[in-house]
């Protein structure tokens, strides 16, 4: 096995691991009864929080595997999320259509609003919202990213 192979193999790797967490999380946020109160609420927030950061790492180890330039500036995430929703011609397909760069983005919202918002009191309906939301995307990303995977692994068929 080549470096190069042994690279991409070993960012494969990284990335069915992180993609694994943001299954779970969602999966916990799904699971949760927020009709219980107070933590529950708190539990699937973390959960949101949690799974489009691991998503949001996924985004990051690509770009750093395929060598483009570290983001910076205020708005990076953003930015992030958004050229996930392009292709980058002979480089890698985009990994987001239209309606889950959406669903992403009302999920990284959210989470912006969790880490801003210290003293709020989280509203189950929009919790519910961004679990969907959350859902939404994971199910739209799923096959694009599997494919960028088994690429990585050698393994074009998709």
């Amino acid at each position: 096995m080549s470096a190069v192979e042994a690279r991409a193999a070993l960012l494969a790797a990284e990335l069915r691991r992180d993609w694994q967490q943001v299954c779970r999380h969602l999966s916990t946020a799904a699971e949760t009864d927020l009709g219980s109160g107070a933590a529950a609420h708190a539990l699937v927030a973390l959960s949101l929080d949690h799974a489009y950061q691991a998503f949001e790492t996924i985004l990051l180890r690509l770009e750093r595997g395929l060598g483009l330039p570290e983001r910076q500036g205020a708005w990076w995430h953003a930015e992030l999320l958004d050229a996930a929703a392009m292709e980058l011609a002979g480089i890698r397909p985009a990994l987001l259509d239209h309606s889950a760069a959406l669903q992403w983005r009302q999920v990284m919202a959210f989470r912006h609003f969790l880490r801003h918002a210290y003293a709020v009191d989280l509203d189950p309906r929009k919790l519910a919202s961004n679990v969907a939301a959350l859902d939404a995307a994971v199910r739209a990303t799923e096959q694009p990213l599997d494919c960028v995977i088994k690429s990585l692994e050698g393994r074009p068929d998709c």
